[in-house]
């Protein structure tokens, strides 16, 4: 059985290098076609669509996975908004493999928890966005609550801080560094 991850960027790329090694079959989805063929030279199986399209994922209906792993991140440049992308898109993925996955890993974010005062959180601190980007990410993690709710799909939530490591530029690096 495969493995699907839905944004294969930084993270994703990581992941699915690790997948590989274990011997995995990994699927993964690029929106561009160039893409698609490093993705292939890395011994991955691009399928090219894109998230706010949803007749561009058929193909991700067609196979089982053993693991789905949702990373999608915000491209500024590519159009849609971030809405449009972190929640339609989320929704039009969910369609296609809401019953093909046997465990779906849905990367969310810490700013759902709306505290950028340098104090602690953990799992029992409350959610209380006070961006947009909060409020959407937020509302993603409802959407696939929801979606697996009564289901034998095996669900988890990631809330991610800042993504850094090698070959990764944060706007805040130096205040990191503190």
């Amino acid at each position: 059985m495969s493995s699907l991850i839905i944004g294969c960027g930084y993270l994703g790329n990581r992941v699915a290098k690790r997948w590989l090694a274990k011997g995995r079959e990994v699927v993964c989805l690029t929106r561009s076609a160039s893409r698609a063929e490093s993705l292939r030279q890395k011994g991955l199986l691009p399928l090219v669509g894109d998230v706010t399209q949803p007749d561009s994922l058929a193909p991700l209906g067609e196979r089982n996975y053993e693991t789905v792993l949702y990373a999608v991140g915000y491209d500024r440049t590519a159009g849609p908004s971030k809405r449009d992308v972190y929640l339609s898109g989320l929704q039009n993925v969910l369609e296609k493999v809401r019953r093909r996955g046997q465990r779906f890993i849905y990367i969310s974010s810490t700013s759902v928890y709306g505290v950028s005062d340098g104090s602690w959180v953990d799992e029992l601190t409350q959610t209380n966005p006070a961006t947009e980007s909060g409020e959407i990410c937020l509302e993603a993690e409802e959407i696939v609550r929801q979606t697996f709710l009564d289901s034998k799909v095996s669900c988890s939530i990631l809330r991610l801080a800042g993504i850094y490591g090698p070959d990764r530029l944060l706007r805040k690096v130096d205040q990191l560094r503190q």
